[in-house]
Parts: structure tokens; sequence; C-alpha cells
């Protein structure tokens, strides 16, 4: 079974980037490496094809003439490194072709298509099933594979096409069937403790079956999302959860809530997490990194600030927050 995580924290992640020295009058100072394949002086000349390596040992192919096919390497001064020397490496076996398994949701030939996605397994049997993207995997979505097969989420973690009695059981948000049968639109995941049948959602699609909201990552996708049973308790107030120190806090784009354990960040303190603030908050950014912002309503009114974006800026309907 797949494991779910809850889906209550933002990354930020910071790149950096590298570059070659200049030496004031615009001109790049990297050297001319002759043997790595690369351009590094950005001269347009690679190795052996520029003058400064008209010397070197590596493009002296008198002295050289042999290319290893493995190595990385331009070890014959031609310019071209291991397999993209075909005259050669045609024969050299780890220059052979890998033939595309059509059923692995692996990319065997390394061409950048997977599966079914690779035109080498047009005639594959499992591929004759119809179309399946990830914007044809939930519940509300309209038939697209053929006669006897369902749109949703392979074991690899990919789209496809599968059997329609993969979903000939369990319930939303319940347990799966015997075999690990879901509804349409959802996948038996384990939640630490159950094996329960999720419905499916991201970003372009948030849109859950009744009774839950798109609240859950996926271990192992950046992109897969699930939808999780939402608590009939008050978000703005954070009240109306039935075990003694949960927090309602806000869960869905309808204003619907969920109990956790409760956070104790309060109004303006930094937090990671929504589930890091008190109970009637969220954790945002509102122009000085992320913290804790009250919420507000109609009949909930600010304690400190005024209650701003009503139902705007990602904020449910007749929902706000304090600034």
């Amino acid at each position: 079974m797949k494991s779910l995580r809850i889906l209550f924290s933002v990354l930020f992640v910071m790149s950096f980037g590298m570059s070659a020295c200049d030496d004031g009058g615009g001109k790049k100072t990297t050297a001319e490496i002759c043997n790595d394949a690369k351009d590094n002086d950005g001269d347009g000349r690679v190795d052996c094809y520029d003058t400064d390596c008209a010397t070197d040992a590596a493009c002296n192919t008198n002295n050289n003439d042999v290319e290893i096919c493995s190595n990385g390497t331009d070890d014959d001064g031609d310019g071209l490194v291991d397999c993209l020397d075909t005259a050669d490496c045609a024969t050299a076996a780890n220059c052979q072709a890998t033939q595309e398994n059509c059923t692995n949701g692996q990319d065997d030939d390394g061409d950048g298509a997977v599966d079914c996605n690779d035109t080498d397994c047009a005639t594959a049997a499992n591929c004759q099933t119809g179309s399946c993207t990830i914007d044809n995997i939930f519940f509300d979505s309209p038939q697209t594979c053929d006669t006897g097969f369902i749109c949703s989420i392979n074991e690899s973690m990919q789209p496809a096409c599968l059997p329609e009695a993969n979903f000939a059981g369990g319930t939303f948000y319940g347990d799966c069937g015997a075999n690990g049968e879901c509804p349409k639109g959802s996948g038996c995941f384990n939640d630490g403790t159950n094996n329960l049948c999720m419905p499916f959602c991201t970003d372009a699609h948030t849109t859950c079956p009744a009774g839950g909201a798109c609240i859950y990552g996926v271990q192992g996708s950046d992109v897969l999302f699930l939808c999780g049973p939402t608590d009939d308790c008050d978000p703005v107030t954070g009240t109306g959860c039935p075990t003694q120190g949960d927090g309602c806090y806000l869960a869905g784009g309808d204003g619907s809530g969920l109990c956790v354990a409760a956070g104790t960040a309060a109004t303006g303190e930094a937090c990671t997490s929504l589930d890091s603030c008190l109970p009637g908050h969220i954790c945002a950014d509102a122009g000085s990194g992320n913290q804790c912002i009250a919420l507000c309503s109609n009949t909930v009114t600010c304690t400190a600030g005024s209650c701003q974006s009503i139902g705007q800026n990602g904020l449910p309907a007749g929902i706000g927050v304090c600034l």
C-alpha cells in the first residue's frame, strides 16, 4: 500500500547559480579542458576542435586514437564521446539500445517516454485501452479509457487505464475492498493504521467527493494529492472538535474544518505549518514571512486589525483574515 502524509506545510527552496569568473573586460577566464566534451571557455568550440587544444596530448590522435566507449571521455579527440562516437563504438555492448518494457513504469530505453507513452509501445496489448492522463483520474472525470478500463494511478504513481475490477469495492474515505479495490477516482492508501480509499486531487482539480477536502500529500509525488474527510467544526473560532486538546483548522475551499492536535503559536508568531498556530488561525505570508494570522468572518470580529479579503485570495466565501 502507498502511504500518505498530511499537507500542512509549504517548502521554500533557494537555488544558486554558478558561472565562470570574469576578468573585468567581459571575457570569461575559464580555460578549455581538452578531453571532457564541454565548451569550457565558451567560444563555441569543444575539446580538440578548440585551437587552445592544438598541442594538448588528448588531441594527438597518433598517440591516443582508441575510443573507450564507457568512460565519459573523448579518448580519440574527434569531438564525440563514448556511444556518440558511432564509428568506434557502434558494436560496444553498452551502446546497444535497451528495448522499452511497456508495463513496468520505467523509461527503459532512455528516450523520455514511459510505457504506453513511448511510441515503441503503440502495438503493446496493455496499451490498447484508451487515453489516460492525470487530468482524467478524478471521481468526476469523463470516461477516457476503453470499455472495461478506468483511468487512474498505477503502482508506479503514473496515470494508466486499469481494469474495472480494481474499482469494484471500497468506499470514499472508508475501508478498501478485500483486494485493495476503491471507487473510481480514488486509491487504497495506508494512513499508518488503516487502508482507506482516498480520492485523488491536484492543484488544478481541488474538488472532492462530499464530506472531504484536498488536504493530504502523497509520499513520493509533488503533483498528486488526496482528499481527506473533514470534521463538523468551526475553523474561524477553532472550536467544535470532540477530542480534548484538538483544534479546528481551515481545511477546504468550502470553509470546512479539520480537527488535529492544537498548535501553540499566537497571532504574529512565526510558523512552519497550519497546525503550528493556535486554533482559529492560518499559517501564511502576508509580506513578512510565514506567520500565524487570525481568521474572521461576517459574524466573528477581529481582536486586532480589521477583517480583510473575505472570500478572496484563496479564502473561502465568508471567511477573511485579521490584518
